[in-house]
């Protein structure tokens, strides 16, 4: 008979305790995913092109999978940080989602969301190994993009997450679409479509 799992616990993202040799190369590479894109970058490329070895950086994170989950994370709540800043600016709601949207789907950009697409297809296999970033890739941008809509828009706070969760799945979608099949004229176009209903009163 089959025995339905207990559901998991959420807890506390704690991938790791940094050692200021691990902050080191974690900022290191950071820099040179974002200068260089992914593309079949190893492990040891990367080590080797931030002054360390692929040992290293296995003692410091763990494995290669966790080595490139964290990285990614990184960048998101770079990027998070960024937007938010880029969208603060921007006083109109449609133009800070369009030019949200130019950012991700920039091709320096592209490899970087191809690697998130990749982990999310590992997480999804195997989720008590990549609980971790199953807990924080939708999470953690409701609320900064939340909060926005409650600047830009006025709206209530219940009202302003389910629109975040709409626009973090719908963004996303447009973006596996736009990996998948190249067509930039049709996701854009979508896109800002999509701006303007999740932006209506």
């Amino acid at each position: 008979m089959a025995t339905t799992a207990a559901p998991r616990k959420k807890r506390t993202e704690t991938p790791f305790t940094p050692s200021e040799s691990a902050v080191k190369s974690l900022d290191a590479a950071v820099r040179y995913v974002l200068d260089n894109g992914i593309g079949d970058m190893s492990l040891r490329r990367v080590a080797e092109a931030i002054g360390t070895s692929h040992r290293m950086l296995i003692y410091h994170f763990g494995s290669a999978d966790e080595f490139w989950e964290i990285v990614l994370r990184e960048i998101r709540h770079r990027e998070q940080l960024a937007r938010v800043r880029v969208q603060n600016d921007i006083v109109d709601p449609v133009a800070a989602i369009e030019a949200a949207w130019e950012r991700y789907a920039s091709d320096a950009y592209l490899p970087i969301i191809r690697l998130l697409f990749e982990l999310y297809a590992r997480a999804i296999r195997e989720p008590e190994r990549f609980h971790d970033f199953l807990g924080d890739v939708v999470d953690s941008w409701l609320a900064p993009v939340a909060a926005l809509f409650e600047a830009q828009l006025g709206l209530a706070p219940a009202e302003a997450r389910a629109r975040a969760r709409i626009q973090v799945a719908t963004m996303r979608g447009l973006l596996l679409d736009l990996v998948t099949t190249g067509d930039r004229k049709g996701t854009t176009a979508a896109l800002k479509r999509f701006a303007r209903m999740i932006t209506a009163p």
